[in-house]
Order: structure tokens, then sequence, then C-alpha cells
């Protein structure tokens, strides 16, 4: 009896052992060999700050989009690419006088990335070569919403705060002592973000299948620009031309759009930015698609969103139209800058203290005017009243901003219904 049931155990486990290779097999054949070919960018983010310090210096960042090849999905967001410091510049004196001002005396320095390998999800690697880029600040997504839908006052703190929340907060906050020093190294913040576009194909492993999360379709058609959108340069007429990122289905997942097709349009209608804080906006619209078989389609749509850098305030109207903003909480905190050093003038022993004095100081110059205010209340209010200046006048009076589109910018299109079913009829 005994020998029985060893000789059944045994059966089992070469059973079971000959399965093995049998399902991997059948994973295997699963996949296909998937080509990105040129053009297509790689999308990443630092998930942690990099203090910059030479050329050749290495750089890890995660992909935060997807890299559709056709209809399949080629490489998935949250893949690994590796690469190493390629220049280091200064940037011109004309764009260090903000920093002077605040008693900041470190030439800000722009870093170029060029990332040679790509680790996916399975630790499988691959070589890439890509083109250098410079990295963006943190970037948001800015779409428009009807009135019913737009976040509430809760909401928007709510995200306001998100990065504080963000893991890495010891490191972060250590940084953010450094940079307050009058000069200090500089830093590649965590959440940079770089646009590193192929120069040559990859070859990757990808699912047989289409994404299952695209099959679902999507409000927006996803692009990528590659003209780059001015508000101060680009002119009504001027030819734009975009790619599609990822594939567009719609009516029971039918195949409208693949990635990597071509969208041309025209700027409809720019303005540029001018003093007393006046920002500058852009229209523009796409007209005609070039499907991968060389045909041509017009097309109807409305932009829909824009994924930018979160220090530009991007808004998006109804109509498509992209407007540069001013913080409202900048607006209302210039005025109330005035009450420190106001209350100093009134009552001298209201700027007695050391911290009191640091905080005047510290707003007007940085850590150099916290210190230089200790020497009496008058300096401290003093540099309260410079602080207040300098945010009153970028507040309400300086130049305002240009909506700045770089190439690979991410864009959101809403496309009619109408052109849709047209569409879908022609195929």
């Amino acid at each position: 009896m005994k020998r029985s049931v060893v000789l059944i155990l045994i059966s089992y486990s070469v059973l079971g052992l000959a399965g093995i290779p049998v399902r991997a097999q059948e994973t295997d054949s699963e996949k296909e060999t998937v080509v990105v070919e040129p053009g297509n960018n790689l999308r990443a983010a630092l998930e942690k700050g990099v203090r910059l310090k030479a050329v050749g210096q290495p750089i890890t960042a995660k992909l935060i989009e997807p890299v559709y090849a056709g209809e399949a999905l080629a490489i998935p967001a949250g893949s690994t690419i590796k690469g190493h410091v390629s220049s280091i510049s200064k940037a011109p004196m004309r764009k260090r006088t903000r920093r002077l001002l605040n008693g900041d005396f470190t030439p800000p320095k722009t870093a170029r990335v060029t990332f040679d390998q790509l680790v996916l999800s399975d630790g499988t690697s691959v070589p890439i070569h890509s083109d250098s880029a410079a990295g963006l600040g943190r970037v948001a997504n800015s779409r428009y919403l009807p009135k019913a839908q737009r976040p509430g006052v809760r909401k928007k703190l709510k995200g306001a705060v998100t990065p504080l929340r963000e893991p890495n907060k010891l490191q972060r906050l250590g940084e953010a002592v450094v940079t307050s020093l009058p000069y200090h190294p500089e830093f590649i913040d965590q959440g940079t973000v770089f646009d590193a576009a192929l120069l040559e194909p990859v070859s990757v492993l990808a699912p047989v299948q289409p994404d299952a999360a695209s099959l679902q379709g999507s409000d927006y058609l996803h692009l990528h620009l590659l003209t780059p959108i001015n508000s101060s340069t680009s002119t009504a007429g001027t030819q734009i031309e975009a790619v599609v990122s990822q594939p567009y289905y719609q009516a029971d997942h039918q195949l409208l759009y693949p990635a990597g097709t071509r969208i041309t349009g025209t700027v409809q209608k720019a303005s540029s930015a001018g003093w007393m804080k006046r920002n500058g906006s852009i229209v523009f619209a796409f007209r005609s698609v070039q499907m991968p078989d060389g045909t041509t389609r017009d097309i109807h749509s409305t932009v829909g969103g824009v994924q930018a850098e979160r220090s530009e305030g991007l808004d998006v109207g109804m109509e498509g139209e992209i407007k540069a903003t001013t913080s409202t909480f900048a607006r209302v905190l210039a005025p109330v800058s005035l009450v420190g050093p106001s209350r100093g003038v009134a009552d001298m022993t209201t700027q007695k203290t050391a911290w009191s004095r640091s905080g005047e100081g510290r707003k007007g110059f940085g850590l150099l005017g916290a210190g230089a205010a200790q020497a009496s209340a008058s300096t401290a209010i003093g540099f309260g009243y410079f602080g207040a200046a300098k945010r009153l006048c970028d507040a309400f009076i300086t130049k305002g901003s240009n909506v700045e589109l770089p190439v690979n910018t991410p864009i959101f299109l809403r496309l009619d219904s109408d052109a849709t079913s047209a569409a879908l009829a022609t195929r």
C-alpha cells in the first residue's frame, strides 16, 4: 500500500515538472516581436532627486506613459530607462536676475541627459539609442471640464499638497535646506520629466492581443506635438503637426487611429503676453489625418486638454483656447505681504525679536537678508518692504506668461461624433 502511494506521488511530480516548460512555451507563444520606430519618445520622470555633479553621471527614470506600435502595447508605463548626463550648461545672465534678487548667487545650470538602456518590468534589458533631452519641471494635465464637474476648493487644496505626500520626504527636505543657501550645489529634482526621442528602432517582445485598457475606448485622442507652439512667436495660419501616441478605438472596439498616425492642423489665433500681467493665449485645431496606409481623411476636433509644466498654470477653455494663468494665491498673498513691514513702521517693538527680523529679511533677500536684518528693526522693515514690492510686481506689474508647448507635448483631442462616424464609414 505504501509503495503504491509513493509511486502515485512520484508520477504526479514528474507530470508537474513536465508541464512547466509547456506552460512557459505557451506564454512565450503569446508574445511577438514589435518594432518601435525612430521618432517615438519615451516620457520618463525621476523617482528620486539627484545632485548634479558632472558629465557622465548616471541617471535613472521611469516611464510615465506607455509606448505603442500601431495597436500593440510595446513598452508599458513603469518601465525603467537608464542613461547619463551628456552635457551641463549655464543659463545666461539675464535669466539669473530673479535668483539674484532673491539672494541666490548660484548660476542656474541645465543638464541634458542621454538614455541608452531600457529595462522592462520583467527585468529584460534592451539597448536604445536616443537623443539627449533637457528636463522639464513637474507636469500636470490641464483639461476643460464643464462647470458641474470642476473640482471644489477642498479638492484643489488636496491636489496642491499631493507633492508633499510623495516618498523621499527627508531627501527633499534636505535639498530644500541646501538650496536655500546663497551659494549651493544644483539638483535635478524628483519628478523632473525627460522626453527621450528614439534615434534607432527598438525591438521588444509584446503581447499579441491589443492592450485591454485601450480597447475600452477613450474620450480623448492622445497626441504628441511634432511642431513647437508658442503664443508669442506662432501666428495665425502656422502649420502644425502631431502624431497619435495611443491607439484610438470607437464603436465596439473598432480601431480608428493606430499609434503613429500623423495629424496636421493650423494655429487659428495667438495672443502674446504683455505687461501688467497680461498672459498669452493660443487656439489651434487639427483638420487632416494621414493614415499609415497613405490615405488622408478630414477630421473635426477640439483641443480638450494639454500636459505641460505645472508652473505654467495653463487653462483650457470649452472651444480649445489655451491660456496661461497667474496664481490666485500669489495675487492674494502679494498685498498681504505688506502687513508685516507696515506693522513694524507703526510699532517698532513688533520687529524686536530676532525671529521676526529674520522673517522680514528672508522675504526680501533670502538667508543673507535674514542675517542682515538682525542689525536693526529699520533694516528688517526695509527688507520686508523690498520682498513685498517683488511680490506685488510679480503678481500685477511684470510681463505675463506665454503659452509654450515644446515638441513632444501631450495633447488631448476631443473628436466630434459626426467626424468619428464618418471615419468609421470609410473603413
